[in-house]
């Protein structure tokens, strides 16, 4: 019924060193994230965007725009489609409850990582204190009299655990922000050609705003690839349910499905496309086009 151009360049820098005793460290971002005259949500140079790490025998530390450790250890659905999901409102990615864009408003996020044979240990977390260029004009309410910050939040924080084996992983995270917390369940097992994934969420004092009342109380999802040669097709199918305080409104449940395929043209170039059908849009969208990596 309805067709939108869609076309976008992006430049990413990823720095890289090693000191005198073997530490390495680095950091990532894209080219749009260092203007943070232009979006202070989104700003490399204030550690909202990209980040930057370091690693060695005491495992892995970053910091900025970081992952939870739930999300770091379990991840996401498959994506699907020219746009990886986002022409679907990328109903691909389970709703983790700190880190990845969320706690924005306090500043970088921390994320250490650690792993020791076959097992995997994060754990992540905020500040707990709102940064100054996050609010609005006049609002004094995160600085003292002397103009110096305050606590201001809770602090956003999560810790998860992994277990790897040669052809699959499971994990369990926990997330904790003011009231509210999450414990995930994830696992991903490969066989022959074909890759599936679980993810199961379950969420207490999640709310999402809404005249209503609206608390999002669990979510789960499956997902499938199937890898050929050069081709690779993906799907998935995720159910959210939401739980409303006011009398009168039934609680409901919301489904997504999705469905896409790729073909390496080789030499960087992927043709790929997808479908996806969500109640949150309440429509069916599809998606078509060439993706280039230089």
């Amino acid at each position: 019924n309805d067709a939108q151009f869609s076309s976008r360049a992006r430049v990413r820098f990823n720095l890289s060193g090693e000191s005198d005793a073997g530490l390495s460290f680095g950091a990532s971002f894209r080219v749009d994230h260092e203007n943070y005259s232009s979006n202070a949500y989104r700003s490399a140079a204030r550690g909202t965007a990209g980040a930057i790490w370091i690693s060695g025998t005491y495992g892995k530390l970053s910091m900025g725009d970081t992952v939870s450790a739930s999300e770091r250890a379990i991840g996401d659905l498959y994506e699907v489609g020219y746009t990886d999901g986002t022409f679907g409102g990328d109903v691909e990615e389970i709703s983790y409850l700190t880190g990845d864009g969320e706690n924005l408003g306090q500043g970088p996020n921390i994320l250490y990582e650690y792993t020791i044979n076959n097992i995997s240990l994060y754990a992540s977390a905020s500040d707990g204190v709102n940064t100054p260029w996050f609010d609005t004009p006049g609002d004094t309410t995160d600085t003292d009299a002397d103009g110096n910050l305050v606590d201001s939040a809770d602090v956003a924080w999560s810790v998860a655990g992994k277990y790897e084996a040669e052809n699959f992983w499971v994990a369990l995270g926990y997330g904790k922000h003011d009231d509210a917390n999450e414990v995930v369940l994830g696992g991903e097992g490969t066989y022959n050609n074909f890759s599936f994934k679980g993810v199961f969420a379950k969420y207490d004092d999640r709310f999402t705003g809404g005249a209503d009342g609206e608390t999002l109380e669990h979510t789960y999802g499956l997902g499938l690839a199937y890898q050929w040669d050069a081709v690779l097709v993906e799907g998935f199918y995720r159910r959210d349910g939401y739980e409303y305080t006011t009398a009168g409104v039934d609680d409901e449940d919301f489904d997504s499905f999705g469905i896409g395929a790729e073909y390496d043209l080789g030499g960087g170039a992927v043709l790929a496309g997808g479908i996806i059908d969500t109640d949150y849009l309440d429509d069916t969208v599809a998606d078509f086009g060439i993706k280039f990596s230089f």
